[in-house]
Protein backbone atom coordinates (compact mmCIF):
# COMPACT_ATOMS: atom_id res chain seq x y z
CA UNK A 1 0.00 0.00 0.00
CA UNK A 2 1.57 3.24 -1.10
CA UNK A 3 1.40 5.69 1.93
CA UNK A 4 0.79 9.45 -0.11
CA UNK A 5 0.83 12.85 1.87
CA UNK A 6 -1.91 14.84 -0.34
CA UNK A 7 -1.63 18.77 -0.09
CA UNK A 8 -5.35 20.24 -0.73
CA UNK A 9 -5.33 23.85 0.14
CA UNK A 10 -7.68 25.01 -2.38
CA UNK A 11 -10.49 23.31 -0.69
CA UNK A 12 -11.76 25.92 1.71
CA UNK A 13 -14.28 25.56 4.36
CA UNK A 14 -17.50 26.98 2.71
CA UNK A 15 -19.03 24.96 0.28
CA UNK A 16 -20.50 27.68 -2.07
CA UNK A 17 -16.83 28.74 -2.84
CA UNK A 18 -16.09 25.15 -4.09
CA UNK A 19 -15.73 25.02 -7.53
CA UNK A 20 -12.70 24.81 -9.93
CA UNK A 21 -9.46 24.01 -8.11
CA UNK A 22 -11.82 23.63 -4.86
CA UNK A 23 -13.63 20.88 -6.40
CA UNK A 24 -11.01 19.19 -8.26
CA UNK A 25 -8.49 18.99 -4.80
CA UNK A 26 -11.64 17.29 -2.96
CA UNK A 27 -13.19 14.76 -5.45
CA UNK A 28 -9.12 13.73 -6.08
CA UNK A 29 -8.70 13.75 -2.10
CA UNK A 30 -11.83 11.99 -1.78
CA UNK A 31 -11.55 9.06 -4.25
CA UNK A 32 -7.84 8.50 -3.54
CA UNK A 33 -8.92 8.07 0.09
CA UNK A 34 -11.48 5.26 -1.26
CA UNK A 35 -8.55 3.20 -3.26
CA UNK A 36 -7.03 -0.01 -1.79
CA UNK A 37 -4.08 0.51 -2.80
CA UNK A 38 -3.54 4.36 -1.17
CA UNK A 39 -3.23 4.72 2.53
CA UNK A 40 -4.05 8.44 2.21
CA UNK A 41 -3.25 11.85 4.15
CA UNK A 42 -3.72 15.37 3.54
CA UNK A 43 -2.67 18.49 4.91
CA UNK A 44 -2.56 22.35 3.67
CA UNK A 45 0.36 24.19 3.07
CA UNK A 46 -0.70 26.66 0.91
CA UNK A 47 -0.93 29.62 2.84
CA UNK A 48 -1.67 30.37 6.44
CA UNK A 49 -4.97 30.73 5.51
CA UNK A 50 -5.34 27.73 4.30
CA UNK A 51 -3.63 26.10 6.92
CA UNK A 52 -6.11 27.85 9.16
CA UNK A 53 -9.09 26.64 7.16
CA UNK A 54 -7.88 23.09 7.14
CA UNK A 55 -9.37 22.40 10.50
CA UNK A 56 -12.49 22.83 9.36
CA UNK A 57 -11.77 20.92 6.24
CA UNK A 58 -11.17 18.14 8.68
CA UNK A 59 -13.98 17.89 10.04
CA UNK A 60 -16.06 18.08 7.48
CA UNK A 61 -14.36 15.47 5.50
CA UNK A 62 -12.88 13.01 8.64
CA UNK A 63 -11.58 10.34 5.65
CA UNK A 64 -9.18 12.75 4.64
CA UNK A 65 -7.15 12.11 7.60
CA UNK A 66 -5.83 15.48 7.85
CA UNK A 67 -2.65 16.31 9.17
CA UNK A 68 -1.64 19.39 11.26
CA UNK A 69 1.65 20.75 11.72
CA UNK A 70 3.06 22.60 14.65
CA UNK A 71 3.05 26.70 13.75
CA UNK A 72 5.33 28.96 15.36
CA UNK A 73 3.32 31.93 18.35
CA UNK A 74 3.02 34.70 16.11
CA UNK A 75 1.30 31.98 13.36
CA UNK A 76 -0.84 30.70 15.53
CA UNK A 77 -1.93 34.21 16.05
CA UNK A 78 -2.46 35.23 12.26
CA UNK A 79 -4.54 31.46 12.08
CA UNK A 80 -6.95 32.81 14.90
CA UNK A 81 -7.76 36.22 13.22
CA UNK A 82 -7.90 34.54 9.82
CA UNK A 83 -10.82 32.68 11.43
CA UNK A 84 -12.09 35.91 13.03
CA UNK A 85 -13.16 37.24 9.49
CA UNK A 86 -11.26 39.89 11.32
CA UNK A 87 -7.88 42.16 10.89
CA UNK A 88 -6.01 43.71 13.70
CA UNK A 89 -4.42 45.73 11.20
CA UNK A 90 -4.64 47.67 8.27
CA UNK A 91 -5.54 45.24 4.93
CA UNK A 92 -2.01 46.54 3.27
CA UNK A 93 -0.19 45.52 6.47
CA UNK A 94 -1.99 42.76 7.30
CA UNK A 95 -1.74 40.90 3.62
CA UNK A 96 2.06 41.98 3.70
CA UNK A 97 2.00 40.11 7.38
CA UNK A 98 0.94 36.75 6.14
CA UNK A 99 3.26 36.77 2.89
CA UNK A 100 6.53 37.37 5.57
CA UNK A 101 4.98 34.16 7.34
CA UNK A 102 4.23 32.55 4.67
CA UNK A 103 7.92 32.71 3.34
CA UNK A 104 9.38 32.04 6.35
CA UNK A 105 7.41 29.06 8.10
CA UNK A 106 7.70 25.75 7.67
CA UNK A 107 4.30 24.74 7.41
CA UNK A 108 4.75 21.08 7.49
CA UNK A 109 6.84 21.43 11.20
CA UNK A 110 5.95 18.40 13.06
CA UNK A 111 4.96 15.68 10.36
CA UNK A 112 7.45 13.07 9.91
CA UNK A 113 7.32 12.97 5.90
CA UNK A 114 9.72 9.85 5.85
CA UNK A 115 6.64 7.97 6.35
CA UNK A 116 5.17 8.69 3.52
CA UNK A 117 6.56 7.44 0.17
CA UNK A 118 4.60 10.36 -1.88
CA UNK A 119 4.10 13.89 -1.87
CA UNK A 120 1.48 15.21 -3.85
CA UNK A 121 0.18 19.13 -4.44
CA UNK A 122 -2.67 19.46 -5.90
CA UNK A 123 -2.15 22.98 -6.44
CA UNK A 124 0.60 24.66 -4.39
CA UNK A 125 4.21 24.78 -5.08
CA UNK A 126 6.25 22.79 -2.72
CA UNK A 127 7.62 24.69 0.62
CA UNK A 128 11.30 24.76 1.13
CA UNK A 129 11.19 21.71 3.37
CA UNK A 130 9.86 19.50 1.01
CA UNK A 131 13.26 20.12 -1.61
CA UNK A 132 16.04 17.47 -1.01
CA UNK A 133 13.57 14.62 0.46
CA UNK A 134 13.56 11.19 -0.53
CA UNK A 135 10.15 10.87 -0.95
CA UNK A 136 8.90 11.67 -4.16
CA UNK A 137 7.13 14.15 -5.45
CA UNK A 138 4.14 14.93 -7.66
CA UNK A 139 2.91 17.94 -8.96
CA UNK A 140 -0.85 18.98 -10.42
CA UNK A 141 -0.35 21.68 -13.10
CA UNK A 142 -3.92 23.11 -14.28
CA UNK A 143 -3.30 25.95 -16.25
CA UNK A 144 -1.20 28.25 -17.63
CA UNK A 145 -3.98 31.04 -18.31
CA UNK A 146 -2.02 34.35 -16.44
CA UNK A 147 1.24 33.85 -18.35
CA UNK A 148 -0.60 33.00 -21.80
CA UNK A 149 -2.94 36.15 -21.92
CA UNK A 150 -3.01 39.85 -21.52
CA UNK A 151 -1.12 41.63 -18.16
CA UNK A 152 -4.91 43.55 -18.27
CA UNK A 153 -7.23 40.02 -18.23
CA UNK A 154 -5.97 39.58 -14.70
CA UNK A 155 -5.87 41.22 -10.93
CA UNK A 156 -1.79 42.52 -10.30
CA UNK A 157 0.24 39.81 -9.14
CA UNK A 158 -1.75 36.47 -10.74
CA UNK A 159 0.71 36.03 -13.33
CA UNK A 160 3.48 35.95 -10.58
CA UNK A 161 1.89 33.83 -8.45
CA UNK A 162 1.53 31.26 -12.00
CA UNK A 163 5.32 32.01 -12.18
CA UNK A 164 6.22 31.04 -9.11
CA UNK A 165 4.30 27.65 -8.67
CA UNK A 166 5.39 26.62 -12.45
CA UNK A 167 9.24 27.45 -11.55
CA UNK A 168 7.99 25.20 -8.30
CA UNK A 169 7.32 22.81 -10.46
CA UNK A 170 11.34 22.34 -11.16
CA UNK A 171 11.72 20.28 -7.44
CA UNK A 172 8.83 17.52 -8.25
CA UNK A 173 9.82 14.12 -9.75
CA UNK A 174 6.80 13.91 -11.79
CA UNK A 175 4.32 16.16 -13.09
CA UNK A 176 0.81 15.80 -14.00
CA UNK A 177 -1.07 18.37 -16.27
CA UNK A 178 -4.77 18.17 -16.62
CA UNK A 179 -4.80 18.50 -20.64
CA UNK A 180 -2.30 17.97 -23.55
CA UNK A 181 -2.84 22.15 -24.23
CA UNK A 182 -1.53 22.75 -20.60
CA UNK A 183 1.16 19.98 -20.80
CA UNK A 184 2.15 21.49 -23.91
CA UNK A 185 1.85 24.81 -22.59
CA UNK A 186 3.75 23.77 -19.57
CA UNK A 187 6.65 22.32 -21.01
CA UNK A 188 7.46 25.12 -23.44
CA UNK A 189 7.52 27.25 -20.39
CA UNK A 190 8.94 25.41 -17.68
CA UNK A 191 11.82 23.40 -19.77
CA UNK A 192 10.91 20.16 -17.21
CA UNK A 193 11.81 17.01 -18.71
CA UNK A 194 9.13 15.63 -21.25
CA UNK A 195 9.65 12.30 -19.77
CA UNK A 196 8.09 13.51 -16.70
CA UNK A 197 5.27 15.68 -17.38
CA UNK A 198 2.18 13.69 -17.95
CA UNK A 199 -1.40 13.92 -18.43
CA UNK A 200 -4.32 13.01 -16.49
CA UNK A 201 -7.65 14.75 -17.19
CA UNK A 202 -9.93 15.90 -14.31
CA UNK A 203 -12.90 13.92 -13.65
CA UNK A 204 -16.75 14.87 -13.01
CA UNK A 205 -18.45 13.41 -9.92
CA UNK A 206 -21.35 11.58 -11.33
CA UNK A 207 -23.30 11.37 -8.02
CA UNK A 208 -23.77 15.10 -7.83
CA UNK A 209 -24.00 15.30 -11.90
CA UNK A 210 -26.54 13.44 -13.75
CA UNK A 211 -29.62 13.85 -15.59
CA UNK A 212 -32.22 15.32 -13.46
CA UNK A 213 -35.49 12.87 -13.20
CA UNK A 214 -37.77 14.96 -10.77
CA UNK A 215 -39.68 17.22 -12.87
CA UNK A 216 -41.37 19.19 -10.34
CA UNK A 217 -37.96 20.02 -8.94
CA UNK A 218 -36.68 21.40 -12.26
CA UNK A 219 -40.26 23.16 -12.50
CA UNK A 220 -39.55 24.49 -9.17
CA UNK A 221 -35.75 26.31 -9.61
CA UNK A 222 -36.91 27.38 -12.97
CA UNK A 223 -39.81 29.26 -11.49
CA UNK A 224 -37.84 30.26 -8.67
CA UNK A 225 -34.82 31.76 -10.66
CA UNK A 226 -37.21 33.55 -13.22
CA UNK A 227 -36.93 31.28 -16.06
CA UNK A 228 -40.36 30.03 -15.48
CA UNK A 229 -41.04 27.64 -18.89
CA UNK A 230 -38.95 29.65 -21.16
CA UNK A 231 -36.21 27.74 -23.67
CA UNK A 232 -33.11 29.01 -22.39
CA UNK A 233 -29.49 28.35 -22.34
CA UNK A 234 -27.34 28.07 -19.62
CA UNK A 235 -23.62 29.48 -18.90
CA UNK A 236 -21.57 30.22 -15.48
CA UNK A 237 -20.75 33.40 -14.04
CA UNK A 238 -17.59 35.19 -14.25
CA UNK A 239 -16.26 38.24 -14.93
CA UNK A 240 -12.77 37.30 -15.63
CA UNK A 241 -12.28 38.62 -19.01
CA UNK A 242 -10.79 35.56 -20.44
CA UNK A 243 -14.14 33.99 -19.65
CA UNK A 244 -15.41 36.07 -22.96
CA UNK A 245 -18.58 36.50 -20.88
CA UNK A 246 -18.81 39.93 -22.32
CA UNK A 247 -19.11 38.28 -26.17
CA UNK A 248 -21.73 36.11 -24.85
CA UNK A 249 -23.67 38.21 -23.36
CA UNK A 250 -23.50 40.89 -26.56
CA UNK A 251 -24.70 38.37 -28.65
CA UNK A 252 -27.63 37.13 -26.19
CA UNK A 253 -28.93 40.56 -26.57
CA UNK A 254 -28.82 40.15 -30.52
CA UNK A 255 -30.30 36.93 -30.39
CA UNK A 256 -33.04 37.99 -27.71
CA UNK A 257 -34.28 40.52 -30.14
CA UNK A 258 -35.05 37.57 -32.82
CA UNK A 259 -36.69 35.00 -30.30
CA UNK A 260 -38.11 34.80 -27.11
CA UNK A 261 -35.93 32.85 -24.40
CA UNK A 262 -33.80 32.89 -21.51
CA UNK A 263 -30.04 33.61 -20.66
CA UNK A 264 -29.14 31.92 -17.43
CA UNK A 265 -26.12 32.77 -15.77
CA UNK A 266 -25.64 30.90 -13.13
CA UNK A 267 -23.46 31.43 -9.91
CA UNK A 268 -21.78 35.25 -9.11
CA UNK A 269 -22.19 37.87 -6.68
CA UNK A 270 -25.30 39.68 -7.92
CA UNK A 271 -28.38 38.81 -9.36
CA UNK A 272 -29.33 42.23 -10.96
CA UNK A 273 -28.43 42.21 -14.53
CA UNK A 274 -28.09 46.39 -14.71
CA UNK A 275 -24.67 45.21 -12.26
CA UNK A 276 -23.65 42.69 -14.73
CA UNK A 277 -23.97 44.54 -17.66
CA UNK A 278 -22.39 47.37 -16.45
CA UNK A 279 -19.29 45.91 -15.63
CA UNK A 280 -19.14 44.52 -18.88
CA UNK A 281 -19.75 47.76 -20.61
CA UNK A 282 -22.55 46.89 -22.31
CA UNK A 283 -26.27 48.57 -22.76
CA UNK A 284 -28.33 47.85 -19.29
CA UNK A 285 -31.84 46.81 -21.06
CA UNK A 286 -30.60 43.35 -22.13
CA UNK A 287 -33.48 41.21 -22.91
CA UNK A 288 -34.47 37.82 -21.26
CA UNK A 289 -30.87 37.83 -19.00
CA UNK A 290 -31.60 35.92 -15.59
CA UNK A 291 -28.47 35.98 -12.73
CA UNK A 292 -29.39 33.31 -10.12
CA UNK A 293 -26.79 34.40 -8.04
CA UNK A 294 -24.85 31.37 -6.06
CA UNK A 295 -26.54 28.21 -6.91
CA UNK A 296 -26.11 25.12 -4.81
CA UNK A 297 -24.96 21.50 -7.23
CA UNK A 298 -28.38 20.28 -6.87
CA UNK A 299 -29.99 23.69 -8.61
CA UNK A 300 -27.34 23.56 -11.36
CA UNK A 301 -27.95 20.20 -12.21
CA UNK A 302 -31.74 21.23 -12.41
CA UNK A 303 -30.70 23.92 -14.58
CA UNK A 304 -28.27 21.98 -16.95
CA UNK A 305 -30.87 19.10 -17.45
CA UNK A 306 -33.22 21.27 -19.06
CA UNK A 307 -31.62 23.90 -20.81
CA UNK A 308 -31.70 23.78 -24.57
CA UNK A 309 -27.44 24.15 -24.54
CA UNK A 310 -24.91 25.10 -21.90
CA UNK A 311 -22.36 27.75 -23.34
CA UNK A 312 -18.44 28.25 -22.85
CA UNK A 313 -16.88 30.89 -24.32
CA UNK A 314 -13.92 30.83 -22.99
CA UNK A 315 -10.37 32.07 -24.27
CA UNK A 316 -8.47 29.75 -22.44
CA UNK A 317 -9.11 27.33 -20.23
CA UNK A 318 -6.34 24.40 -18.57
CA UNK A 319 -9.46 21.76 -18.50
CA UNK A 320 -13.04 23.76 -18.73
CA UNK A 321 -14.71 21.51 -15.84
CA UNK A 322 -17.80 23.29 -16.19
CA UNK A 323 -18.60 22.08 -19.26
CA UNK A 324 -18.08 18.39 -18.20
CA UNK A 325 -19.96 19.03 -15.15
CA UNK A 326 -23.26 20.81 -17.68
CA UNK A 327 -22.57 17.39 -20.02
CA UNK A 328 -22.69 14.91 -17.73
CA UNK A 329 -26.29 16.29 -16.82
CA UNK A 330 -27.56 16.12 -20.54
CA UNK A 331 -26.63 19.25 -21.72
CA UNK A 332 -25.75 20.15 -25.09
CA UNK A 333 -22.54 21.74 -25.20
CA UNK A 334 -21.67 24.80 -27.31
CA UNK A 335 -18.06 25.93 -26.45
CA UNK A 336 -15.09 27.70 -27.45
CA UNK A 337 -12.87 25.68 -29.53
CA UNK A 338 -9.50 26.57 -27.57
CA UNK A 339 -6.92 25.01 -25.42
CA UNK A 340 -8.18 22.23 -23.99
CA UNK A 341 -11.98 22.05 -24.71
CA UNK A 342 -11.71 20.30 -27.56
CA UNK A 343 -10.04 17.49 -25.79
CA UNK A 344 -12.98 17.78 -23.06
CA UNK A 345 -16.33 17.84 -25.94
CA UNK A 346 -14.71 15.75 -28.06
CA UNK A 347 -17.36 15.43 -31.21
CA UNK A 348 -20.09 15.31 -28.76
CA UNK A 349 -20.58 19.36 -28.99
CA UNK A 350 -20.34 22.37 -31.08
CA UNK A 351 -16.98 23.85 -31.26
CA UNK A 352 -16.84 27.70 -32.19
CA UNK A 353 -14.14 30.56 -32.71
CA UNK A 354 -14.76 32.70 -29.57
CA UNK A 355 -14.86 35.42 -31.35
CA UNK A 356 -17.03 34.38 -34.62
CA UNK A 357 -19.89 36.10 -33.05
CA UNK A 358 -22.27 35.22 -35.71
CA UNK A 359 -21.29 31.48 -35.27
CA UNK A 360 -22.56 31.99 -31.49
CA UNK A 361 -25.83 33.88 -32.24
CA UNK A 362 -25.94 30.87 -35.08
CA UNK A 363 -25.94 27.92 -32.42
CA UNK A 364 -27.73 29.53 -29.82
CA UNK A 365 -30.87 30.09 -32.06
CA UNK A 366 -30.65 26.74 -33.22
CA UNK A 367 -30.59 25.88 -29.85
CA UNK A 368 -33.58 27.81 -29.29
CA UNK A 369 -35.29 26.58 -31.61
CA UNK A 370 -35.11 22.82 -30.60
CA UNK A 371 -37.05 24.04 -27.39
CA UNK A 372 -38.54 21.79 -25.46
CA UNK A 373 -35.75 19.51 -24.72
CA UNK A 374 -37.10 16.17 -23.51
CA UNK A 375 -34.31 14.13 -23.21
CA UNK A 376 -30.70 14.43 -21.71
CA UNK A 377 -28.46 14.81 -24.83
CA UNK A 378 -26.96 11.25 -25.42
CA UNK A 379 -23.40 12.46 -26.74
CA UNK A 380 -22.63 14.55 -24.19
CA UNK A 381 -23.79 11.47 -21.50
CA UNK A 382 -20.84 9.39 -23.38
CA UNK A 383 -18.74 12.01 -23.62
CA UNK A 384 -19.07 12.68 -19.75
CA UNK A 385 -18.92 9.13 -18.88
CA UNK A 386 -15.61 8.76 -19.73
CA UNK A 387 -14.63 11.09 -16.79
CA UNK A 388 -14.53 9.59 -13.61
CA UNK A 389 -12.51 10.20 -10.01
CA UNK A 390 -12.08 6.72 -9.52
CA UNK A 391 -10.28 6.64 -13.09
CA UNK A 392 -8.69 9.74 -12.22
CA UNK A 393 -7.33 8.42 -8.89
CA UNK A 394 -6.20 4.90 -10.48
CA UNK A 395 -3.99 7.32 -13.41
CA UNK A 396 -2.59 9.31 -10.47
CA UNK A 397 -1.83 5.37 -8.25
CA UNK A 398 0.02 4.33 -11.50
CA UNK A 399 2.00 7.54 -11.35
CA UNK A 400 2.87 7.41 -7.72
CA UNK A 401 4.26 3.78 -8.28
CA UNK A 402 5.84 4.92 -11.25
CA UNK A 403 7.65 7.91 -9.56
CA UNK A 404 8.49 5.15 -6.25
CA UNK A 405 10.15 3.08 -8.83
Amino acid sequence: MLRVLLDVSPIGPRPESRTGLARVALSLARALACHPDVFLQTCAWGSLAATADFEAVCREFPELRGLSARPGMLERAYMAWHRTGRQPLPPFLWRRLGQMLNRSRNPLAGIDLGGFDVVHSTYARFPRCLRGTPSPSVMTVHDLTPLRLPAAYFEPGQAAITRRIIDGARSASWVACVSQSTRNDFLDDSGFPAERAVVIPNGVDHEIFHPESDADFIRDVCRRYGVGTSPFVLTMSSLAPHKNLRMLVDTWNRCSAVKAGRLVIAGGRTTNPATLTHALGLDANVNGLVLTGYLADHEFRALASACQAFLFPSLYEGFGLPVLEAMACGAPAICANTTSLPEVVGEAGTLLGPDDGDAWAAAVLAALERHPRTTPCRASLDRAALFSWNNVAAEYVRLYREAVS
